[in-house]
C-alpha cells in the first residue's frame, strides 16, 4: 500500500508548494458515506496558484439532511462522473505529477478526522492500493481546538470570524478550501503554528495528544489553560473561564442537573468547591 502527504519536512510550508481541500458528503460517516463535491487549492511560495472544484455522482441517494447543509441534491450530481472515474487523476493533484512538481503538503480543515479517512474509502472502493496518510496531513483544526478553546465553537466558520478571513458560501467545497488557506496564513502570521512543514506535523501531533488526554479524562467539561495549566471549564454558560472563578453555587447546580457528568469532572469539581 502506498501513502502520500508531506511535501518536503524541512521546508517552510509558504515555501514549497501545496494543495488544501475539501469536500462535500452524503453523510457524516467516514466510512459508508460518499462524495459528492471535491474542491482544491493549488499554492506555491504562499500564492494561489490554480484552482479546481468538481461535482461527483455517490451512485447513492443523497439525503435530504445532508442536502440542506451544502445544497446538492441528486439533480445536481446527475451524469456527473463517479469518484473511481476521477481518482487516479485526483491523485496526480495531490501527489503533483498532474504540475510537473514534487510532492506537495497537503491540507484541510479537520480532514485528519474526516475528510481524509473518507477519501481513503473511496479510494478503496476505487480499487486503488493507495491511501493518504493522515499523519502526514496538515490541520488547522488542531490549532484553533488548542489555542481557542474557549470558543463555543471551532468550527471553519467560527474560527474564520475570530481572525477575520472571508468564508462566503460556506459548505461549497472550493470556498471552504479558500478559507482554510485563509485561515492559515492568519495562525502562521500569529505564529499560532510553526512555518516549517515538518515543525507543523509534529506539533499538531504532540497537541492532539494532550487533547485526546483531556477529552478522555473530562470530555469537554474541562481543559488545561494553555499557558498556566488552571482548570477551565470547556463547556456550559461558563466556557471559557477558570474553575475558580465561578461559584460554588454553579459547580454544585451542575452536579445535581447533570446526571451523565464524567466520573473524573465529578470527582474534580466536588475537590474543587469543597
Amino acid at each position: 500500500m502506498q501513502t502520500i502527504g508531506g511535501g518536503l519536512l524541512d521546508e517552510n510550508v509558504t515555501d514549497w508548494p501545496g494543495v488544501v481541500l475539501d469536500t462535500e458528503t452524503t453523510g457524516v460517516s467516514v466510512i459508508t458515506d460518499r462524495i459528492v463535491e471535491l474542491g482544491a487549492i493549488f499554492c506555491q511560495h504562499g500564492a494561489v496558484v490554480d484552482v479546481r472544484k468538481m461535482r461527483l455522482d455517490p451512485q447513492v441517494p443523497i439525503p435530504e439532511g445532508a442536502s440542506a447543509v451544502h445544497g446538492i441534491r441528486d439533480q445536481h450530481v446527475r451524469g456527473k462522473p463517479t469518484f473511481s472515474q476521477i481518482a487516479e487523476r485526483f491523485l496526480e493533484y495531490l501527489t503533483g505529477r498532474s504540475r510537473g512538481e514534487v510532492l506537495p503538503w497537503l491540507c484541510g480543515y479537520n480532514a485528519v478526522e474526516f475528510d481524509v479517512p473518507l477519501i481513503n474509502a473511496e479510494l478503496a472502493r476505487a480499487g486503488l492500493c493507495v491511501q493518504l496518510d493522515v499523519g502526514q496531513i496538515i490541520d488547522p483544526i488542531t490549532f484553533v481546538r488548542w489555542h481557542l478553546r474557549h470558543l463555543r465553537s471551532r468550527s471553519l466558520k467560527s474560527a474564520c470570524e475570530h481572525f477575520g478571513v472571508p468564508l462566503q458560501n460556506a459548505h461549497s467545497a472550493l470556498a471552504d478550501a479558500e478559507a482554510t488557506l485563509g485561515l492559515m496564513r492568519a495562525m502562521l502570521d500569529r505564529r499560532y503554528m510553526p512555518t516549517r512543514i515538518g515543525d507543523i506535523l509534529s506539533e499538531q501531533a504532540r497537541l492532539a495528544k494532550i487533547m485526546k488526554d483531556e477529552w478522555d479524562r473530562w470530555s469537554y467539561w474541562l481543559y488545561r489553560d494553555r499557558e498556566d495549566g488552571s482548570l477551565r471549564f470547556g463547556a456550559g454558560s461558563h466556557c471559557g473561564q477558570p474553575v475558580s472563578d465561578v461559584s460554588s453555587d454553579y459547580i454544585e447546580s451542575l452536579l445535581r442537573k447533570v446526571p451523565d457528568l464524567p466520573e473524573d469532572v465529578r470527582a474534580t469539581l466536588r475537590s474543587l468547591a469543597a
